[in-house]
């Protein structure tokens, strides 16, 4: 059986909230979440492996504000590498990518030592995986 792997679940727990509170600021930062938004919240958190209570927490604190410079001075910079991959696929579901959501994304990168760019080539990354998925869904006709 093959498995598309991913490494959330090696990061220590306080590392796998964090992550998580990281995506849920940003999917709330429009003041609104999407269902496609949520859905994809809920599969990253799922890949946190993180308690059903701890998970619960963080569903109920969604909607509350963050002080981002804060909370990404207390994360790792693996962990804020990997929140910033996958905001960078939050941020796409919807295919738009409004002006808070984009500063965000940089303030994130800042905080890993990445450039700017390196949020463009994400999102450039983000755009081939969507083609591809799409390939997947051409092949089975739906």
């Amino acid at each position: 059986m093959l498995m598309l792997h991913d490494i959330i679940h090696d990061l220590e727990p306080s590392e796998r909230f964090q992550y998580a509170q990281l995506l849920a600021h940003l999917a709330s930062a429009d003041s609104s979440i999407s269902r496609v938004e949520m859905a994809f919240y809920e599969q990253r958190l799922g890949a946190t492996l993180l308690s059903p209570e701890r998970k619960q927490q963080l569903r109920d604190k969604m909607h509350e504000s963050l002080n981002l410079d804060s909370h990404l001075k207390k994360m790792e910079p693996r962990t804020i590498k990997l929140a910033l991959r996958d905001i960078c696929l939050m941020t796409m579901v919807d295919r738009d990518i409004d002006d808070s959501e984009r500063e965000i994304l940089n303030k994130v990168a800042t905080a890993a030592g990445l450039s700017k760019q390196y949020v463009d080539r994400l999102l450039q990354w983000v755009v081939k995986g969507f083609h591809w998925m799409q390939e997947g869904y051409d092949v089975l006709d739906i």
